[in-house]
């Protein structure tokens, strides 16, 4: 007599799939989706303000300019250094701003600190806890308006183009 292999494969070919389906579940909750924070806030909030947010990013510079001075920052005491002026090159020393030193990828080291203005900068300073590449967001407050600005860092190197 014969013998018939079939129900065999159909068997192993059922036990592979629900091995994929347990390991596809598995590594999916072993690597979260983090959420976007490039504007400090969530994703619902920035869906229903993004079309305001895009319109002061405008007027604020038609008003100031945002000048970033930072290259690379250091390890482990980080120093971010910028310049807001007016349109006639007169340092603005009134803004509000917070810094938020995130990792690219994961919301699991964020530092949020606020910037401090001194001699004509606004300066923001961070322990940060690991080396390797972070993005710098500012949301900047003035006059009624908020900008968000993203900057690509690192600790290791000086990136080509650090404004994003």
């Amino acid at each position: 007599m014969k013998k018939n292999y079939w129900p065999h494969f159909i068997i192993a070919l059922v036990a592979f799939a629900i091995a994929l389906g347990v390991w596809t579940v598995k590594v999916a909750m072993d690597n979260p989706v983090e959420l976007d924070n490039s504007y400090m806030m969530k994703y619902q909030q920035l869906d229903e303000a993004i079309y305001d947010l895009d319109r002061m990013k405008r007027e604020f510079y038609r008003k100031y300019r945002l000048k970033f001075l930072t290259k690379q920052l250091s390890f482990p005491d980080a120093k971010v250094v910028f310049v807001i002026t007016d349109k006639d090159g007169k340092p603005v020393k009134e803004a509000k701003v917070t810094v938020l030193f995130t990792r690219p990828f994961t919301t699991k080291q964020d530092i949020k600190v606020e910037a401090r203005f001194h001699d004509g900068h606004y300066i923001a300073t961070a322990t940060l806890p690991a080396q390797g590449r972070w993005d710098v967001i500012l949301r900047i407050e003035l006059d009624g308006l908020q900008l968000y600005e993203k900057y690509r860092l690192s600790t290791q190197r000086v990136l080509k183009r650090i404004k994003t």
